[in-house]
């Protein structure tokens, strides 16, 4: 091997260096998704409102909310007998 300790030792700092970038993107990436998810999330929660008041002035039949809900969603459900949790979230806004 010709490779010199000096050559190594180079080669190591660079890759240090490579993989503290890469370090600082995916702490930037992570603090990106974070912000994306708790817009979402407010968003979610702001619908959530409007339609849990609406709910309580408009009569929406639960039976027809729930029967919308598992034929939407028949094809993902591993066991149709249980309730979803999108079930059990459209329970508690229509919940008066």
């Amino acid at each position: 091997m010709s490779t010199s300790l000096d050559e190594i030792q180079e080669l190591i700092q660079k890759l240090s260096g490579e993989l503290g970038d890469m370090s600082e993107a995916a702490s930037r990436h992570i603090d990106d998704l974070h912000v994306a998810v708790n817009n979402i999330a407010s968003h979610v929660l702001a619908m959530e409102a409007v339609i849990a008041v609406m709910a309580t002035k408009v009569d929406v039949s639960e039976a027809e909310v729930q029967n919308w809900i598992r034929e939407k969603t028949a094809a993902f459900a591993e066991d149709s007998s249980e309730g979803s949790a999108a079930e059990s979230i459209a329970n508690s806004l229509l919940a008066k």
